[in-house]
């Protein structure tokens, strides 16, 4: 090793800050994703050296020396570091939550240049979701028209903002150090306005769409949970109003139907022929009927043509 070179590496370790030109630059990136901290440089010479830290310590995570490089010197980041040969800027794969924090390259050349990344990995916003405030919706009897209450509500997240919006910011709120964010909003039955909850970080968004008919959301004093606990117990009751009339119909039909059949016979008359009717009774109206004094036989002419 030559004594320049020694004294380059020297100089490299103990971060001289002579001749230093030092940069910050911010970085907001999504969990997840893949980022690359792009040096000023647009190309590195055989003998120039490359280095990587992070964190307050400094920790070295990747090292371009002679050409060569080395990004395994930290366990936390894996196989996810990749050092360009030739631009000497870092990509990280798979960028995670625990990765946030400030990144600097130090790179010796004629002369000695440094650059600070200060990365922020944030997770990807949740789907906010609106629901009824259970007390809130209520019937003004003067105006004849229904005041609507809604709450719209987002898990809470690193720098999470969640808001209405109607054509404008109407009103909203940041992390409130709760694990969940909420925000009421107060609106007229039939409201023609569009409103829109949104819930935002540095690097994406979720929006959401109300419904101003109110329909959806009333619940006056526990009225949206009484229509949905009144439904199926009306469901049963005409179950068991069907099921009590088929009951009642049933036992309406006599258990022994008896039908008692007289059949007739022809009498020859030296007149005339005689016909006589095949006669049809219900056996329990015979039951109840009583005999008059002796049975008389009655007969009816039918004269034929």
């Amino acid at each position: 090793m030559t004594r320049c070179t020694l004294f380059l590496i020297l100089i490299f370790i103990s971060d001289v800050r002579a001749s230093v030109k030092d940069e910050v630059e911010t970085v907001e990136v999504t969990e997840g994703t893949t980022v690359t901290l792009r040096t000023h440089l647009t190309g590195i010479k055989s003998d120039d050296m490359i280095r990587w830290t992070f964190g307050t310590t400094d920790t070295r995570i990747a090292q371009l020396v002679n050409s060569g490089t080395l990004t395994d010197y930290e366990e936390r980041f894996g196989d996810r570091l990749q050092l360009d040969t030739q631009t000497g800027s870092l990509t990280i794969s798979n960028i995670r939550s625990t990765d946030s924090g400030v990144y600097k390259v130090q790179i010796i050349s004629k002369e000695i240049s440094s650059k600070h990344f200060s990365v922020t990995v944030y997770a990807t916003v949740p789907v906010p979701s609106i629901t009824p405030r259970s007390s809130e919706s209520r019937t003004d009897l003067k105006s004849s028209s229904r005041r609507c209450s809604v709450v719209c509500s987002v898990r809470n997240a690193y720098k999470v903002t969640l808001s209405w919006h109607n054509g404008s910011d109407l009103h909203s709120i940041s992390d409130s150090g709760n694990s969940t964010l909420s925000l009421p909003l107060d609106f007229e039955h039939g409201d023609n306005n569009t409103y829109s909850c949104v819930a935002a970080n540095p690097v994406s968004n979720q929006t959401v769409y109300l419904n101003t008919t109110c329909t959806q959301f009333y619940s006056s004093k526990g009225g949206y949970r009484f229509v949905l606990w009144l439904i199926p117990v009306l469901i049963l009751l005409l179950l068991v109003l069907v099921a009590t009339y088929l009951l009642c119909r049933k036992k309406k039909v006599p258990k022994n139907r008896q039908e008692a059949v007289i059949h007739c016979q022809t009498v020859q008359s030296p007149e005339e022929e005689v016909y006589y009717a095949e006669t049809m009774f219900n056996a329990k109206t015979v039951q109840n009927m009583k005999p008059e004094g002796p049975e008389d036989t009655v007969y009816s002419a039918i004269m034929s043509l």
